[in-house]
């Protein structure tokens, strides 16, 4: 569902239902994404919002960056703090983006992004290239891959992503800001409930 179409709680809960339904049982994610959930509804709401986070998707603050859980866990846990954190930042869709910065952020610091960060040597075309392994330490499902537009301007091409393209979006900025390029800019736009692609440029 496009996520200008995510303005009602029905409308957001049907989306989540849709996703959790395309995922499979092998589907995974690093802990260190369920952390920067966390992290991103702490920033914003405190401790009091991220209590209220683990309560109503059953979990606990015990995730361990490294190890791997089951996909759905984390799309209900990042729904439902996208949704405490809906009121504060203007909407859901704003709210998944906040999400996605605050994942990569995290990601970017981990020991993961050790080798990741070496290898693009802050330069936004390598970072953007690269960007697809730097996913696959993370998640272990999806294809991504790059087209070039012009010297400073890219399209990124995300297959069975499963998040929605906001997350994409704050994931794909925060990585190049984090770099150190200006102005970026990142627009995605759904292809389907999984599939989407995001243009992204700088100056």
């Amino acid at each position: 569902m496009p996520a200008g179409m995510l303005n009602l709680p029905e409308d957001v809960a049907r989306d989540l239902e849709a996703r959790l339904a395309a995922t499979t049982p092998e589907d995974t994610s690093r802990g260190l994404f369920f952390l920067g959930v966390l992290d991103a509804v702490r920033f914003l709401g405190g401790a009091d919002a991220v209590k209220r986070c683990l309560e109503l998707v059953g979990e606990t603050a015990d995730f361990m960056p490294m190890q791997t859980y089951p996909f759905p866990r984390f799309l209900r846990l990042s729904y439902v703090a996208a949704e405490q954190l809906s009121p504060l930042v203007g909407g859901h869709a704003a709210a998944q983006r906040q999400i996605g910065t605050q994942a990569m952020v995290d990601f970017l610091n981990s020991m993961f992004a050790r080798d990741f960060v070496q290898q693009t040597g802050g330069d936004p075309r390598r970072l953007l290239e690269l960007m697809h392994s730097g996913y696959r330490t993370a998640l272990n499902f999806g294809e991504r891959s790059v087209e070039w537009l012009g010297p400073k301007a890219g399209r990124v091409i995300m297959k069975r992503s499963l998040m929605p393209v906001p997350y994409n979006e704050g994931i794909i900025q925060s990585a190049l800001e984090v770099a150190g390029v200006q102005d970026v800019q990142v627009r995605g736009q759904a292809q389907s409930l999984v599939d989407a692609i995001y243009d992204v440029s700088w100056s």
